[in-house]
């Protein structure tokens, strides 16, 4: 963990990589442009079903909650979906999935990029040390995956 906002829900991670690796990656969107009824598309991993993809429309573009505003989309959002990239058509990120409301259906939500585009511009104010106990929270040892396909704890007994 490199740095951590707890009021956005964001961290910036490092991959331990080798110096020759070559990484894919998606855009965020140059400015921002995304428009109540545009279609949009997101990726997770929900409920422990990996590389899910559901699409929707923008709602609104200016959903407030807590003093921030919240892309409000009907792609569907569920629990392993935060985190994950909000894409627009041209395949550019609009947003990263943030929540949704539970008991109701199509209401899902996106961390705008204007607000990842800051953090990651000022990544040093948010710097994470796990020595430090001030500096986010205490972050646990995830369960090592033993096997492909659904974790072992979402598995219904």
């Amino acid at each position: 963990i490199e740095a951590v906002n707890n009021h956005l829900d964001l961290a910036l991670l490092k991959l331990p990589v080798e110096s020759d690796t070559e990484f894919e990656f998606a855009p965020l969107e140059l400015w921002e442009s995304i428009e109540v009824g545009q279609p949009v598309f997101a990726i997770g991993n929900p409920m422990g079903l990996e590389q899910t993809t559901s699409q929707g429309v923008i709602s609104t573009t200016q959903r407030s909650f807590d003093g921030l505003s919240y892309i409000q989309t009907d792609a569907a959002i569920n629990p392993g979906n935060s985190g994950g990239p909000l894409f627009n058509t041209g395949g550019e990120v609009v947003g990263i999935t943030n929540m949704g409301i539970r008991g109701g259906e199509a209401l899902g939500f996106a961390i705008p990029t204007r607000y990842v585009k800051d953090f990651l511009r000022n990544r040093e104010a948010f710097s994470y040390d796990p020595s430090n106990p001030n500096t986010g929270h205490k972050y646990h040892t995830p369960p090592i995956r033993k096997r492909p396909g659904t974790a072992a704890e979402l598995e219904k007994n």
